[in-house]
């Protein structure tokens, strides 16, 4: 009897799912394909998405998803592997952990209202993936709101497909705090996918009492993370410091762009050391009224620091004298400061430094073969105050040797003037080799091993890549940002490492966008200039320093129709770029008054010493002769006056400094060429279609996380009727 009221009620469910549904279905919040809509449609679109926000909303304020959680035992079965402060104050804190495939948070505000947390790609909430938190002050009950920004105006709405999901949440007397994972990518368009690059952590604190009425945030901010980075710093080891600082620096507000260089004696060590990662230490005082003040919101000057090792000397008297001293500025110091070629350290905006892989460690110590240190502090100072600077980097080293001596390789375009970034350009590239001749002539048989990549370059870069060549063809990237930003420079590590095989070749690729910009951009150690650098940590130690290439000078200057300048034929402008860009011995210009005119407008609009300008300077003093047409002009007047507006200029352009003659350098620890400086032609090899290992499908829009919370009686109920129904369907399906 009861298998025939089974049988009966199985095959009246497999009729009924026959049947056409009239009930109409739930369509996502979409905006409407053609923007150009009237803007009285485009209200009522959005009056529409506000009243359906307000629904889901409303359902999220009756709806009793979880009950009360203590969240003391909570916390104790989680270990949060990374903590940040989002804003300056420490109000807003976010912990996370992840999986391979899921995140999880801890949004901890100090806030009675409700809590918003973003991902973007901008910082800005157009277009971001948003969750709302808040606890109810009527029954204490945490509730999670999956939502997206609006594409047009700085909005939330509520997202159909809901893929966050609630662990905990409580509030006391002055801090709200909630707990919530997803997917790292949910399958869902409205969603940020989550991946290594570095992501905008938007944030926003609601009025008190605003538990899910969603008014207008009373605070809000944004704070550029890689949410995910493996942790590294050892925390079972003896570590000792040594700080490498500079001293009272006096930063005049003459000088927009500075920098200082200062040499540091080893600490006396009795046996070799390992160094295992460093921090920065920033410390620059505002001079108010000839007086140094501490204030808490002020920017530091610093942009960046590198620390150099020196190659050893016989002279250590003279190097223990220059220890001893303040230092030099830049483009003064001394001829043998040179020697100072290996990078083990770089630190820019936005990093908090970096500890090595637990097998690598970087030797320290005239034990470890290196007495001198040279410290290189650069310093960004556009507002033009004087500053009090005593800014440097904290070494932390340990006595318990690791299983490989490390070291650090700079590669990349040669900071110099010949770099070029047009106005007006969405997405603009340049490149740097580490040619086949260089890794060919200073890498052991077996190569190397690369661990981790600092990613470097200025405020127009979109995107930074290290490209790998073996042969004819490219391999998977050792490490690329498809988000950059300048003010979050930290070192990433490359996941299981590289093996990277003499006469392999390293291609740095910079993305730069300078759609804002009504001039060219050269390259320069001001942040108003660009760069494109990768700082590479690898083992085992070789005696290769830095690896870099240019466009070659007379081919530069023929890409941009200049065929000689006055008094000085390209040989002489290459020597001059060569020895860091000394014009003192420039012929007498016979500029006519056009001429005269062009460089006064050149030289006028700066404002501050630009410090070390890499040939910045040269591009305004250099006169033009051959073509008539460009006669008596600077070649920066040129540069500027050229129609960057024509994409058929500006694409050939790229294509023959990025596919054209590359001046490779190749540099040893001694500052001794590795092999002699040579202009060879761009790589020949079959690029790299995707990037991924594996094509991701996504056949849901919505990915279910399996629950972390006790399921409940009722679930299971339902779970098992869907499958006794379902089993009941084959059953008739087979009879």
């Amino acid at each position: 009897m009861h298998l025939q009221i089974v049988v009966a009620l199985s095959a009246i469910l497999l009729c009924d799912a026959k049947l056409p549904r009239f009930k109409p279905q739930a369509q996502p919040n979409e905006l409407p394909a053609n923007p150009l809509h009237s803007q009285g449609l485009g209200q009522l679109q959005a009056q529409s998405k506000t009243e359906k926000t307000s629904r889901i909303v409303d359902q999220y304020r009756v709806r009793h998803r979880r009950e009360v959680f203590d969240s003391k035992s909570y916390e104790s079965s989680l270990t949060w592997a990374h903590s940040e402060r989002l804003d300056q104050n420490g109000e807003v804190i976010l912990r996370w952990v992840n999986t391979d495939s899921s995140i999880t948070f801890r949004l901890e505000a100090k806030t009675l209202g409700y809590v918003g947390l973003g991902f973007n790609s901008a910082r800005n909430m157009r277009g971001a993936d948003l969750v709302v938190a808040w606890v109810d002050d009527r029954n204490g009950n945490a509730q999670v709101l999956d939502c997206y920004g609006s594409e047009y105006e700085d909005r939330a709405i509520a997202d159909d497909v809901k893929n966050y999901e609630l662990i905990s949440g409580y509030q006391n007397e002055t801090h709200t705090t909630v707990e919530f994972r997803r997917q790292l990518d949910t399958c869902d368009k409205q969603d940020f996918v989550i991946t290594d690059d570095t992501t905008q952590i938007l944030w926003a604190l609601g009025p008190p009492g605003s538990d899910g009425q969603l008014p207008k945030h009373v605070k809000s901010g944004a704070r550029p993370l890689r949410l995910l980075q493996p942790v590294s710093k050892p925390e079972s080891i003896p570590l000792n410091h040594w700080d490498v600082r500079l001293t009272n620096l006096t930063i005049p507000y003459v000088m927009a762009t500075l920098f200082w260089c200062k040499i540091f004696k080893v600490p006396d060590l009795p046996k070799k050391h390992h160094i295992v990662g460093y921090e920065p230490l920033i410390d620059s005082r505002p001079i108010r009224n000839n007086v140094p003040v501490q204030e808490p919101n002020s920017m530091s000057p610093v942009h960046h620091m590198v620390l150099y090792e020196c190659a050893e000397d016989d002279d250590k008297h003279l190097w223990n004298g220059w220890a001893e001293g303040e230092g030099y500025f830049g483009p003064n110091r001394p001829s043998a400061w040179a020697t100072c070629a290996t990078p083990i350290a770089a630190w820019a905006i936005g990093s908090q430094g970096e500890f090595l892989p637990e097998n690598v460690g970087i030797p320290l110590g005239e034990k470890g073969g290196v007495s001198y240190y040279m410290l290189e502090v650069h310093y960004d100072n556009q507002e033009l105050h004087n500053v009090l600077d005593s800014s440097g980097i904290r070494v932390h080293y340990t006595s318990s040797l690791r299983q490989h001596d490390g070291a650090v390789l700079g590669a990349g375009i040669g900071v110099s003037a010949l770099h070029v970034i047009p106005p007006k350009q969405k997405a603009y590239k340049t490149v740097g080799i580490c040619s086949t001749e260089c890794t060919e002539a200073t890498l052991p048989e077996d190569g190397v091993n690369i661990v981790s990549v600092l990613l470097h370059a200025h405020g127009t870069a979109r995107k930074i890549s290290l490209k790998h060549i073996r042969g004819t063809q490219e391999l998977p990237r050792i490490s690329e940002e498809n988000y950059y930003d300048s003010h979050y420079q930290q070192s990433r590590i490359v996941p299981r490492g590289r093996k990277f095989l003499r006469g392999d070749t390293l291609i740095t690729e910079c993305t730069y966008d300078s759609t804002s910009k009504d001039k060219p951009i050269l390259g320069g150690y001001s942040a108003k200039q660009e760069m494109c650098l990768s700082f590479i940590l690898y083992y085992p130690r070789t005696a290769l320093a830095g690896c870099y290439s240019m466009t070659p000078v007379k081919e530069f200057f023929e890409t941009f129709g200049v065929k000689e300048f006055y008094g000085l034929n390209f040989m002489q402008v290459e020597n001059i770029f060569l020895s860091s860009g000394s014009f003192e011995n420039l012929p007498p210009l016979p500029l006519s008054d056009e001429g005269q005119k062009h460089i006064m407008n050149e030289t006028g609009e700066e404002q501050g010493v630009q410090g070390d300008d890499q040939g910045v300077g040269l591009m305004k003093e250099l006169v033009i002769w051959e073509p008539p047409e460009f006669r008596n002009k600077s070649f920066m007047a040129h540069l500027n006056e050229m129609p960057w507006a024509e994409p058929l200029l500006t694409e050939q352009i790229e294509k023959t400094l990025y596919k054209g003659m590359h001046m490779t350098f190749c540099k040893r620890r001694d500052d001794t060429w590795g092999v002699p400086m040579q202009i060879q032609s761009y790589p020949n090899y079959t690029e790299l279609i995707s990037n991924e290992t594996a094509e991701k499908s996504c056949h849901y829009k919505s990915v279910r996380l399996p629950s972390v919370t006790k399921t409940s009686g009722a679930t299971t109920r339902s779970f098992s009727w869907a499958t006794l129904v379902a089993l009941c369907i084959m059953l008739v399906v087979t009879r």
